[in-house]
């Protein structure tokens, strides 16, 4: 892995970490865990675009 593959995977993690904690907060906040469902769905999304931006990174010549 690269440099720059490194870095667009983790500014991915990053922003996911972020939502992550948004979940944590909705839950928290309501008691409610379907609250904290979509904040952990783009997470999980997010961190899938950026495997694969990475990988199309990688691959340039």
């Amino acid at each position: 892995m690269d440099r720059v593959q490194g870095l667009v995977l983790g500014a991915h993690l990053l922003i996911a970490v972020v939502l992550v904690g948004f979940a944590v907060g909705n839950f928290v906040g309501t008691g409610d865990p379907v609250a904290a469902l979509p904040p952990l769905v783009v997470a999980v999304l997010v961190v899938g675009l950026g495997r694969s931006v990475a990988r199309v990174v990688g691959r340039r010549d």
